[in-house]
């Protein structure tokens, strides 16, 4: 019982504080629609900082400062021009997650609980000094007994329980919000606080980190151009994740790699394909290679690490993606507009030549301007957006994808300044596409047809007579759903409870006039009895005269 008294408060005093600095930054009127306003003093206000600053710059800056949870969050809506703004993703892709690391000792606890057994019979040596440190983990040099080097990842002590705390208040926070605005409720913000919550819990369990790492190693272990470190299993756990060490550079430290005879131009190249091979044809790919996750080889071999955030694509969605962005290459607007329709779920309000129209300005820019610097980001990002205004609904899968092509062409670009990457989607897609073509490929799919289309010819005749034998039982049933009803319906709640107290406070002061008005009942009950009536009247009615007062509309 005591425990859970804990948690409670401690789920309080961080939604407080949470609440506390949106407010600060500017972002009351969100506070105020959740109706958690009221953990704030009565006359708080923004600090005078957020004063003339740019929204998306204070929504970063709030993320920064609420601390490893929200600065994934921010990490993850970077690649969502589908559900925020454009000028919003852009902000916050500088968010950074680098962090201090946690002092040594209590490193030294979780590897010595997680692995059972002293620190000195696990390693020859394990550097004090960490090489990486992020929001929830940091990576130590260590040696082996066997002298093998190799790259010990902890989790930081505590962090489990403070980012679960963080999301189960996001959760919350979102299934709450769809209950007061539409607009939260029609882009299923609940469900994108579900799939990131989910997400986030997997990138903590480095169990599964390792066996990405080691599915990424199988699918590319023919390719001589890429390196995946061996996971040492018997030096793993759920926050533990013991590596092979690989000495290489940062894909973005262009001048250490030119000094040591690197040629980055080619990286670049190697780099686009192993990335565009894993997305459309192994269907999972290494869903965050920035530059801190891709290191390169002395040889120009590249070597992927931290594997926890991977994504998988299925068949159907790697095809229409391919002609996606075949489509997007070639500027045919009306194949773009058919495509996304095929990927994403349209809604009753989405008018289809309007999003043509869009298409084909967006196209039209693109195309009058042959640089290619950062096209595939730009295009991706107005592209997505125009999801956003015509409310097409995409896959939780698609942004993820999106993220790692345009964190693939920035870190290509850093390498190669020249770096053309509509000559690289085309020559992939292209290669795909002559696959597609080939006479097996084309007669598998027309068996595939051929088969699906018996299956489903035998079954409808069996749904009809079942739906007629439930028609003519009376058990056919049509369901209407009134959409849009809930705010009006709970708003019209709340002033009937307020019409109904009002009531109460109403009667309570007559009575209590009558009260006193009358010399036997007043005898009868006596004074301070009727006092006592009277004063809960007072404060009942004043309590209601102040949440009027605050709610602003008196």
């Amino acid at each position: 019982m005591e425990g859970l008294r804990e948690r409670a408060s401690n789920w309080i005093g961080r939604v407080r504080q949470i609440v506390i600095i949106l407010t600060r930054f500017g972002f009351g009127s969100f506070v105020q629609l959740l109706a958690l306003d009221r953990l704030l003093p009565r006359r708080w206000r923004a600090a005078d900082g957020t004063a003339g600053t740019d929204t998306a710059v204070r929504l970063r800056r709030a993320l920064e400062e609420l601390g490893p949870t929200a600065i994934k969050l921010g990490q993850a809506l970077s690649s969502r021009a589908d559900v925020v703004p454009v000028e919003f993703v852009r902000e916050l892709r500088k968010l950074q997650d680098q962090v201090p690391p946690a002092p040594f000792d209590e490193i030294r606890k979780v590897v010595e609980d997680e692995l059972d057994g002293e620190l000195q019979d696990l390693f020859a040596e394990l550097e004090e000094t960490p090489v990486a440190s992020a929001s929830l983990s940091q990576v130590h040099r260590a040696v082996l007994p066997s002298g093998e080097i190799v790259a010990v990842k902890v989790q930081k002590p505590g962090i489990e329980m403070q980012v679960e705390t963080d999301l189960q208040i996001l959760v919350w926070g979102a299934r709450r919000a769809e209950q007061y605005s539409q607009w939260c409720q029609r882009n299923n913000l609940a469900d994108f606080a579900d799939e990131f919550a989910h997400q986030l819990r997997q990138e903590l369990d480095f169990v599964i980190e390792g066996r990405n790492t080691e599915q990424l190693a199988t699918n590319l272990a023919e390719d001589e151009r890429v390196v995946v470190p061996h996971v040492h299993w018997a030096l793993t756990n759920r926050r533990v994740l013991t590596l092979e060490w690989i000495e290489g550079i940062k894909a973005d430290e262009v001048e250490q790699l030119e000094e040591v005879g690197v040629d980055c131009p080619q990286v670049a190249k190697d780099f686009a394909e192993l990335m565009l091979r894993q997305i459309f044809e192994d269907g999972y790919f290494h869903a965050d290679p920035h530059p801190g996750n891709v290191h390169v080889l002395s040889d120009g071999r590249i070597a992927f690490l931290d594997c926890g955030n991977a994504g998988y694509m299925g068949k159907h969605m790697r095809d229409a993606f391919i002609r996606l962005l075949l489509a997007a290459v070639g500027e045919d607007a009306a194949a773009i507009c058919d495509h996304l329709i095929a990927i994403g779920a349209i809604s009753d309000t989405t008018n289809l030549q309007d999003l043509q129209a869009d298409m084909e300005k967006l196209i039209g820019r693109y195309g009058r301007v042959r640089s290619s610097r950062e096209m595939l980001t730009g295009m991706f990002d107005d592209m997505m957006a125009l999801t956003l205004k015509h409310r097409i609904r995409m896959p939780a899968n698609f942004p993820q994808l999106v993220r790692a092509l345009v964190v693939t062409e920035g870190v290509c670009l850093t390498l190669d300044p020249d770096f053309d990457s509509r000559e690289a989607a085309n020559k992939t897609a292209n290669r795909i596409m002559r696959e597609w073509l080939s006479p097996l490929r084309l007669v598998n799919e027309m068996v595939g047809v051929a088969r699906d289309l018996g299956h489903y010819g035998m079954q409808v005749p069996r749904q009809i007579s079942h739906l007629f034998s439930q028609a003519l039982a009376g058990g056919l049933k049509v369901k209407v759903e009134y959409v849009g009803f809930e705010h009006p319906m709970h708003r019209m709640d709340v002033m009937v409870n307020r019409i109904a107290f009002a009531m109460v406070v109403s009667a309570i002061i007559v009575s209590s006039a009558v009260l006193f008005s009358s010399e036997t009942v007043t005898r009868v009950i006596g004074t301070p009895l009727s006092m006592t009536y009277v004063g809960i009247g007072v404060l009942m009615g004043a309590w209601l005269i102040y949440s009027i007062l605050r709610s602003g509309r008196l």
